[in-house]
């Protein structure tokens, strides 16, 4: 069973402690700059069936555009064979070639902006389309071949049997949003199929066609970033009859309590379930469907109870046996099908991906380790991470971060931090348990496994749920992301006071993990003992006083927020006890600067503000 620990709202423009549960809106900063362009063409899917109507813009007029009192090419539906928005070249790679349609609005990039606001553009079919008279029925598909990427819009398929009533079928949310931090544009061309038969009560004798853009976020219409749209091409455009048999897998879930995790420690192996929502398309109802789960080749074989799914119906179905991993050191891979009486006609629509995850030593880890792109917030500090669900009382001593580098990295010189909630199980409010200690980003932090100990560690208790983060204050922070979490798993909090700060939930997953290492903290204290510096903030001359608890070799440099070097002084075999270094303040720029104490390999790190 899923688990759903707050209840979605959406968007408000006030901001309240964990009022707000939706995707993060893009911003202009978050667009991708540079044109995308076409990709090669991928291999055609099989057809659902027999083609009974089709059109590929050809003629222009067979279709009726409404582009809402817009004029001109940049603005609204167009139909022709040239690629006319500011994102993509070369337009759409379809099979027929020649005219094609492309929603446009405005460019984004320009100065000023351009994109209309406040608009819904549609293209129709100027004549219904007689279903009855060509041969079909109610069971036919809708598809059409369609390229370009999302950003805040809405793309949305309709149908109408009267020219009035209008019913959505479709759309493309299902597809990442491309921006600075990830995503991708859509396959050129990418095939889309909607089966329209639960939407038609018998064979019509007019159908209407219709595609519509507008943005996603309504409630927030007056920001001109949710009406910024790369383009959205159509082409091909047919309706077929459905397959006999076709059972289609609309959706799937696996972990335990509905959290996921691609490494478990020894000491949180917990039962594992599977399941699966499966969509009968076909025209034939089907008997005996199972979803089958096998692990390691055989070392554990599982079947959910045997259904039948009626035509257009949609059934969710879960492994009967729960699979719990050995409470050792292992690695599991999961290969599942769905079976049933019949011969699928289009087995590419219910094919189901193998999982693969570790049981490990020490580390809780929700994201699959395939770094795809990263989150950040603009100019804005942030906190983002993952829930983790405990199963065994333990000592938490670190959480593990990776943060990308070069140019559209994480900055060099940011002060950054990691910090542990657990979760009021009434309420559902974010309850502050501990930190770490700031830490100041060096190029050696960048693209690798950060382990950044909290102070105090944690004594996480069973029954729990927790949800780990890294944060900083100021702009310059970057988190890699790996892999898809379901809704309200993995968590953005825009700004950096939990109870006055936006929340919004994010569907990839931060590399944020547990690390439970008993290792930790076992090494010897801290050489550099007791650092103050003094006056802090100054507007002159400052001094930095630190102990050591023995002789050593101590380097002190200072880095502005942009990484920059302003000071280095090194101090050769320094005796134990007390030390004061001039700070070199008068010449700096007021500012925040990072005061790094490195003695014996280790770094102490203090903020000092020039007025």
């Amino acid at each position: 069973m899923k688990k759903v620990l707050l209840s979605a709202v959406v968007i408000a423009s006030s901001a309240m402690a964990l009022a707000q549960k939706a995707p993060k809106l893009a911003t202009f900063q978050d667009l991708v700059k540079a044109p995308i362009h076409a990709g090669a063409i991928q291999p055609t899917e099989k057809a659902l069936g027999v083609t009974i109507w089709s059109d590929d813009f050809s003629t222009p007029a067979n279709w009726t555009i409404d582009n809402n009192g817009q004029t001109g090419i940049d603005f609204g539906w167009n139909i022709n064979s040239a690629s006319d928005g500011w994102w993509a070249s070369s337009g759409i790679n379809s099979t027929s070639g020649g005219n094609y349609a492309e929603l446009v609005n405005g460019d984004p990039t320009a100065s000023p902006a351009s994109q209309a606001l406040n608009v819904v553009y549609t293209m129709t079919t100027a004549t219904p389309i007689d279903v009855a008279a060509l041969g079909g029925s109610n069971q036919i598909s809708l598809q059409f071949k369609q390229y370009g990427a999302r950003f805040n819009d809405l793309q949305e398929m309709l149908i109408s049997t009267d020219g009035t009533t209008w019913v959505s079928v479709g759309d493309n949310l299902d597809k990442s949003v491309l921006s600075a931090a990830g995503g991708s544009a859509y396959t050129n061309p990418d095939s889309k199929s909607l089966n329209l038969a639960p939407f038609l009560t018998g064979a019509p004798s007019q159908l209407w066609i219709r595609f519509q853009w507008t943005t996603n976020y309504p409630s927030s219409a007056t920001n001109p970033n949710v009406w910024i749209t790369y383009g959205w091409y159509i082409d091909d455009v047919k309706l077929v009859t459905n397959p006999t048999n076709d059972l289609a897998v609309t959706g799937s879930d696996w972990g335990s309590v509905g959290l996921h995790y691609y490494q478990i420690p020894t000491a949180q192996v917990a039962p594992i379930d599977f399941s699966a929502d499966i969509f009968n398309g076909g025209v034939n109802n089907q008997s005996n469907v199972k979803l089958n789960v096998n692990v390691n080749s055989g070392a554990f074989v599982g079947s959910s109870a045997p259904v039948s799914i009626v035509s257009l119906d949609t059934m969710n179905v879960s492994v009967a046996t729960q699979f719990t991993p050995a409470a050792t050191v292992g690695s599991y891979t999961v290969t599942r099908n769905i079976t049933s009486d019949s011969t699928d006609d289009v087995t590419s629509n219910n094919q189901l991906s193998d999982i693969t995850f570790n049981v490990s030593n020490f580390i809780y880890a929700r994201d699959n380790n395939v770094v795809s792109g990263s989150t950040s917030n603009g100019t804005s500090g942030f906190e983002t991470g993952n829930l983790y669900d405990i199963y065994q009382d333990a000592l938490l001593k670190a959480i593990n971060v990776r943060l990308p580098n070069g140019t559209s990295g994480a900055t060099v010189g940011t002060e950054i931090y990691t910090k542990l909630y657990s979760i009021d199980p009434v309420s559902g409010d974010f309850v502050y348990e501990s930190e770490s200690a700031p830490l100041v980003l060096a190029a050696s932090n960048l693209n690798t496994n950060l382990v950044v100990e909290l102070e105090p560690y944690v004594n996480v208790t069973a029954g729990t749920t927790y949800l780990a983060v890294v944060g900083s204050y100021t702009s310059g922070l970057k988190v890699s992301n790996a892999g898809t979490s379901p809704a309200q798993t993995s968590f953005l909090l825009d700004g950096n006071d939990i109870t006055t700060s936006t929340l919004f939930y994010q569907t990839s997953t931060p590399y944020v993990r547990l690390n439970f290492d008993p290792v930790l903290g076992t090494e010897e204290i801290e050489q550099v003992q007791q650092a103050v510096i003094m006056p802090n903030p100054s507007n002159g001359v400052a001094s930095l006083q630190f102990e050591l608890l023995n002789a050593s070799d101590v380097t002190v440099t200072v880095l502005d927020v942009t990484g920059k070097e302003v000071q280095n002084s090194t101090m050769n075999q320094l005796l134990a006890g007390t030390h004061n270094v001039v700070l070199e303040s008068t010449k700096w720029n007021s500012g925040v600067y990072f005061v790094n104490i490195t003695s014996n390999g280790t770094v102490l790190t203090k903020k000092f503000v020039k007025k």
